[in-house]
C-alpha cells in the first residue's frame, strides 16, 4: 500500500515513545505504535547521512542516462515510498534522505529544461516547494521549517539580487514576520497530530529571527533606521513571546523569545555609542532586573509556569508510599469454579474431629 503514513492515535503512541525511553518497549510490545519502526536521533542522524552517500553514489550510475535528475528522482522516491508503506520505517533517516534527494532532483531537471537567467527566485520557490512535500509527507517539522526559510529566500530573489538596496529583502522579512503571528496564533489549538504542533513550533522559534535577519540586511549596509525598525520587531516578538509561552506553557516560544533577545542585544549595540564594555555592564544590568521582576511575577502563580517551591503534602513520604504498594502482598488466587472435594477426611500426626 503506497502513501501509507501513521494513524493519529500511532503518532502519538510513537511521540510518547521517543520522549520517554522506557515505554518504548511496551509500546512496540503492545502494538500502539502500529509496527512503525523508528530510532534514536543518533541513529536518525547516521541513516541520513548513509542516505545522502548512496544517493550520491546513485547518482554517479545515472550520470549518463537521458534526463538522469528525473529518473533518479523517480526511482528515490519510490524506494523510499516502499520503505515506508512496506516495511514501515519511520524517522530512521534514510527514508528521509532519499524522499529529499529524490523530490530535489525532480525539480532541478525541470529547471535544467527550462534554463533561463534572471529566474532565480522561481528555482529557490520550486526547490522549496519540494521540501514542502517531503516534509509533510513524512511528518518531518524540520524540513517543513526549511522549505519556509526557501520560500522567504525565493522573495529576496525575486529581482535577482540577494544584497544591496533590495526592497523584496524587505518583503522576505515581513512574510517571516506574518508567518510566526500566524504560527502563533495558531498555536492557541490543540491539533490531533503532533506534527502539527511541532511544525507550528519550527515557525514560531526560526521565523521571527530571520525575518529580523532580512531587515537588517535591507539597504544593505544596516543603518540606524532599519536597525530601529528592526529592534522594534525584535522586542514585540520578544515581549509576545514570553507572554504566550508563559500562559500556555509552551516551550515553542520561550526558546524563540532568547533568539529574540539575542536580536534585540546586536540592534542595541549598534544603535548605542557606548564602549563595548559599558554596553556589557549595562546589558547584564538590564537582564539582571528583568530576571528579578520575572521571578517576583511567577512566584506568585499557583497554576502553569511558576517558580515557587512544590510543597509535598505533610505526613506523606513517596518512599515509604512505593515502598508499601512494592511490598504488599499479592491477592490469593480463589479456586476454579467447579472444584470440590470427593468426601475425604483428614487425619493422622494427632489430628481427629475434635483437634
Amino acid at each position: 500500500m503506497m502513501f501509507a503514513r501513521p494513524t493519529i492515535s500511532e503518532e502519538r503512541w510513537l511521540v510518547l515513545a521517543d520522549r520517554y525511553a522506557a515505554l518504548h518497549g511496551a509500546v512496540a510490545q503492545s502494538g500502539n505504535g502500529g509496527g512503525w519502526k523508528t530510532g534514536t536521533w543518533l541513529a536518525r542522524c547516521l541513516g541520513f547521512v548513509l542516505g545522502i552517500v548512496g544517493t550520491a553514489m546513485f547518482a554517479g550510475v545515472l550520470s549518463q542516462a537521458p534526463a538522469p535528475w528525473l529518473v533518479g528522482g523517480v526511482m528515490l522516491v519510490v524506494a523510499a515510498e516502499w520503505m515506508v508503506a512496506q516495511r514501515r520505517v519511520l524517522r530512521s533517516g534514510v527514508e528521509e534522505a532519499l524522499y529529499l534527494c529524490g523530490a530535489i532532483a525532480i525539480v532541478v531537471q525541470v529547471l535544467i529544461w527550462n534554463a533561463r537567467g534572471g529566474n532565480e527566485w522561481i528555482g529557490a520557490a520550486l526547490i522549496s516547494t519540494a521540501v514542502l512535500l517531503a516534509g509533510w509527507r513524512l511528518l518531518n517539522p524540520l524540513l517543513t521549517t526549511l522549505a519556509a526559510i526557501g520560500f522567504s529566500l525565493a522573495i529576496a530573489f525575486v529581482d535577482g539580487r540577494l544584497v544591496g538596496v533590495n526592497m523584496n529583502t524587505l518583503w522576505a522579512g515581513v512574510a517571516c514576520a506574518l508567518l510566526a503571528i500566524a504560527a502563533l496564533a495558531a498555536g492557541s489549538r490543540e491539533y490531533q497530530r503532533p506534527f502539527h504542533d511541532r511544525m507550528l513550533d519550527g515557525f514560531v522559534i526560526v521565523m521571527p529571527w530571520l525575518g529580523y535577519g532580512w531587515l537588517v540586511e535591507y539597504s544593505g549596509s544596516g543603518t540606524a533606521i532599519t536597525h530601529g525598525i528592526a529592534l522594534a520587531v525584535a522586542l514585540g516578538f520578544l515581549a509576545a513571546n514570553i507572554t504566550v509561552g508563559v500562559i500556555r506553557r509552551q516551550h515553542a516560544p520561550l526558546i524563540g523569545a532568547l533568539g529574540n533577545m539575542v536580536c534585540a542585544a546586536y540592534s542595541l549595540h549598534r544603535l548605542l555609542p557606548w564602549p563595548t564594555h559599558w554596553q556589557m555592564v549595562a546589558g547584564g544590568a538590564v537582564l539582571f532586573a528583568a530576571a528579578i521582576v520575572l521571578d517576583r511575577q511567577l512566584h506568585r502563580r499557583t497554576q502553569g509556569i511558576t517558580s515557587a517551591a512544590i510543597e509535598e503534602p505533610a505526613g506523606l513520604d513517596l518512599v515509604q508510599v512505593v515502598g508499601t504498594a512494592h511490598l504488599a502482598p499479592a491477592p490469593s488466587t480463589p479456586p476454579p469454579v467447579g472444584v470440590q472435594g470427593q468426601g475425604g477426611e483428614f487425619g493422622g500426626g494427632g489430628a481427629s474431629g475434635r483437634f
